[in-house]
């Protein structure tokens, strides 16, 4: 009798271990997905660790793709304006034709729906998206709304690199596993490869919080936001910084902060761990990292100088 206690325990101590591994979600309720000003039925929106997962039949279906499911490889394949995009159930890991790409919150089964974060996956698949913080709003037939409602979805701000900076096609590697040490973490932000010595400017008006050396990051920016002080942007592995950037230093939009580089992960002066490229991350006043690609995507078609 008490073996089979002992066993009745381990069982319930597993699957409150097993529980505790799920996304932590918020009712539904109060949320919803508008695609091309249709609302979508059955898409079951809910908040998970800052982003709002949607159901992905009924969303794609909305948008005009086909899905199909892999019942023993406990995927899902999109098909969906020429692009292939696979998801797996409990996997942060996809593929978008053929590329390994990262979700911000692994997908996962609710009813036998699979849910992934809306916002990602309509952007991935060439969608404009909004976000009025109730309402996710996906248009297929054109670029973003003039009037975005995301305050950080500004037409002023300007490209981290100014016109005639040559830099890699980036892609969404919020969330991406970083190793250092022995150590794993999560990368924060987007990666943009270029040479080094390459010019970049400040998104917009700001003070500069941080400056200086830190071991992963090695020469780094944070900026808070003059019109939207609970935010900040960081820039990361600089090779140097401009004249006049300082610790304190307010920057003008578009002024020029520095030059792309590949330093950190060790002692100040510590550099070649890694190509050269900018870390580009967004953080929010307590501190919480948000994906910068979808902004990095918006404010592209307008650089300085």
């Amino acid at each position: 009798m008490r073996r089979h206690a002992a066993k009745f325990l381990v069982l319930i101590l597993a699957l409150s271990w097993f529980s505790a591994l799920r996304p932590q979600q918020a009712q539904a309720s109060g949320y919803a997905v508008v695609v091309n000003g249709v609302a979508v039925q059955g898409a079951m929106p809910a908040m998970v660790n800052g982003n709002l997962m949607v159901a992905v039949r009924p969303l794609i279906t909305a948008m005009g793709g086909v899905v199909s499911w892999n019942s023993t490889e406990r995927s899902l394949t999109i098909f969906q304006n020429g692009s292939q995009l696979t998801l797996y159930e409990n996997s942060n890991t996809a593929f978008q034709n053929g590329e390994r790409i990262w979700s911000p919150v692994a997908p996962y089964l609710n009813d036998d729906h699979l849910v992934a974060p809306g916002w990602w996956l309509a952007s991935r698949l060439g969608a404009s998206v909004e976000f009025t913080g109730a309402t996710l709003i996906v248009n297929t037939g054109g670029p973003l709304s003039a009037t975005p409602k995301h305050p950080l979805m500004n037409q002023n701000y300007y490209f981290p690199f100014p016109k005639g900076a040559k830099y890699d096609p980036y892609f969404d590697t919020m969330g991406a596993p970083r190793y250092y040490e022995g150590n794993v973490t999560r990368h924060e932000g987007t990666d943009i490869l270029a040479a080094k010595g390459t010019p970049l400017v400040a998104v917009t008006a700001g003070t500069v919080v941080r400056y200086g050396w830190v071991t992963l990051g090695g020469y780094r920016l944070t900026i808070q936001l003059d019109d939207q002080p609970g935010y900040r942007f960081y820039y990361a592995h600089l090779d140097r910084y401009a004249s006049g950037i300082y610790l304190g230093a307010h920057v003008k939009a578009g002024q020029l902060l520095g030059y792309v580089g590949n330093t950190g992960e060790g002692p100040e002066r510590t550099e070649g761990h890694f190509v050269t490229h900018l870390h580009f991350g967004i953080y929010n006043a307590d501190g919480t990292a948000i994906d910068s690609y979808p902004f990095l995507q918006f404010w592209e078609s307008h650089k300085a100088w």
